[in-house]
């Protein structure tokens, strides 16, 4: 090896030592944390806190997707619909893909009634058993007051919050609920989506996908 080799040879060993240690530099001021300043994620969940709040007075739209059997054919149902809730009032609304009610169904302290469009009204105590022996499929109403919202009821009887990350649970009447999706918006994290399935002698197997779309709380 002659001397310009050498000299070739121990410039680029400088080099490559320079740029080591720069590239070891950075990397080392970019895993530090200065101190007294929190990290990214621990600045966003500050920013964005995870509340739950249970209202009695409730009013929020969205889109519902119905498939059940009858007469041992598969049945599938499209639509939307408006809810209306405050204590022990209860407003309904079912829509078609245009819009057209199909169904306006009412609930409070004297009972539940129903009024389907081009048929008489029809009146019960038990709202549930209404639905699914007009309907012909089942609508968990008395679950779903509490479902919208993320809960269900303890043992006392009181509204009990649904954790976020076990979205898939069976409900005491029978069905199978499934949280497909969360939103947060104004620091409270609230139901997006989420999935019903239920087999029942009458409709057979039974599934309902529910997305809100717009929450009104007082």
């Amino acid at each position: 090896m002659n001397i310009a080799q050498l000299r070739h040879k121990s410039r680029y060993s400088r080099y490559l030592s320079f740029s080591l240690s720069i590239s070891l530099g950075l990397l080392l001021s970019a895993c530090a944390t200065p101190p007294g300043m929190p990290r990214a994620t621990e600045s966003n969940q500050a920013a964005q806190p995870q509340t739950r709040h249970y209202r009695e007075q409730i009013n929020l739209s969205g889109r519902i997707h119905v498939q059940y059997q009858h007469n041992d054919k598969a049945q599938s149902l499209p639509g939307s619909f408006e809810w209306s809730q405050d204590h022990e009032k209860l407003h309904i609304n079912l829509l078609n893909p245009l819009g057209q009610t199909i169904a306006s169904i009412e609930q409070d302290a004297h009972g539940a009634r129903l009024q389907q469009a081009n048929q008489d009204m029809r009146s019960a105590a038990n709202l549930d058993q209404l639905l699914d022996e007009a309907l012909g499929w089942p609508l968990p109403v008395a679950g779903l007051k509490d479902w919208l919202q993320g809960y269900s009821r303890n043992a006392r009887q009181t509204p009990s919050a649904l954790p976020t990350e076990d979205n898939l649970m069976l409900t005491a009447d029978g069905w199978q609920l499934r949280y497909v999706t969360w939103i947060q918006e104004a620091g409270e994290i609230r139901p997006k989506r989420l999935d019903l399935q239920r087999y029942t002698p009458q409709a057979g197997a039974v599934s309902l996908k529910i997305i809100i779309d717009q929450w009104n709380t007082p």
